[in-house]
């Protein structure tokens, strides 16, 4: 199973300069409990934002296409994403990718569940949330808090 896991502002900003424009302690707490033991896909621009720290209690994959890229032991650098995600296509083994923007375009025809959180306000940024096609998504769930929501969807049949 292949989720995708992000937040966005109202005007759909994800992130500033390579960074959250936001700082809500509760959804950031609700990010560690959505990947906490899982194995989380990122970019190599997410990765940066980490300050190259990996997540601790996950498996921290970074897709680059700097093969020569120095991460720290345990971290796995991936160049090749489609023979990367074939395990978990059609599995229980879950891959929770957690940005950049250029990942999630790559990994969303892949995907089988978004988790969003809709930060209620606006924000200025430079990135911008993928287009949620109700085409091919639908929301099965909402669970709302004081400064934000989170949305999740499953792929329609």
């Amino acid at each position: 199973m292949i989720k995708l896991v992000w937040a966005q502002s109202m005007n759909g900003v994800i992130a500033k300069d390579n960074n959250l424009p936001w700082n809500i302690k509760e959804e950031m707490q609700h990010f560690v409990k959505t990947t906490i033991n899982h194995d989380v896909l990122m970019g190599r621009k997410t990765w940066d934002s980490l300050y190259q720290k990996p997540l601790k209690h996950r498996k921290n994959i970074v897709l680059s296409h700097q093969k020569n890229l120095q991460l720290p032991e345990g971290v796995l650098l991936i160049s090749d994403l489609n023979n990367f995600i074939k395990p978990y296509q059609n599995s229980s083994k879950e891959l929770i990718v957690i940005g950049g923007r250029e990942v999630f375009d790559l990994v969303l025809p892949y995907a089988d569940e978004l988790i969003v959180s809709y930060i209620k306000d606006n924000y200025v940024g430079d990135i911008y949330a993928p287009n949620i096609n109700s085409d091919e998504w639908h929301s099965t769930s909402v669970e709302p808090h004081l400064l934000f929501d989170v949305v999740t969807y499953v792929r329609n049949s």
